[in-house]
């Protein structure tokens, strides 16, 4: 399983943007993942059974800590924890695509995440999150114009400063 612990960790920290907690909730994961490994029927990925837990088990994590149920869109933005692999551009642009994501609400940056740094299909998706494929497919659309909209904002204001300076 641990060609599977930094994709765990990915989703864990993008649902409860705390290092530590997302730790915990990747331990957790894996330990749930063992203890129903007889559940695993084999109808999807394995890598989808094991992100629906991870999804889950965090989810369960965030709504401990709120105290109750939590609606993902209305989650205070935090910063991601932690150092980004790579190097020079690719890391700057790497850093920048995290920083986007850690200001869009949980389950838009779950969802990107999910889709575009994990190559899940929007099937998988459903599968983890449980949400329809119509509201997955919405969810997508949104969670991308508004990654544009920053990433416009980020470039206009790159942009200033460099003309200003």
């Amino acid at each position: 399983m641990g060609t599977y612990k930094h994709m765990v960790f990915t989703v864990c920290s993008r649902v409860l943007r705390n290092r530590e907690e997302a730790e915990e909730a990747t331990q957790d994961c894996f330990v749930k993942a063992y203890r129903n490994l007889d559940g695993y029927s084999g109808g999807s990925r394995f890598s989808t059974w094991l992100y629906s837990i991870a999804y889950r088990t965090a989810l369960s994590a965030l709504r401990a800590r709120r105290g109750g149920s939590v609606d993902l869109d209305d989650v205070p933005e935090q910063a991601m924890a932690g150092p980004l692999p790579g190097a020079g551009r690719e890391q700057d642009l790497k850093m920048v695509v995290d920083g986007m994501l850690a200001r869009l609400p949980v389950g838009d940056a779950t969802l990107l995440t999910l889709f575009y740094l994990q190559d899940r299909s929007v099937e998988e998706i459903v599968t983890i999150t449980g949400l329809t494929v119509s509201n997955v497919k919405v969810k997508l659309h949104r969670a991308r114009q508004r990654m544009l909209d920053q990433l416009q904002g980020h470039w206009k204001q790159e942009a200033w400063t460099l003309i200003n300076d």
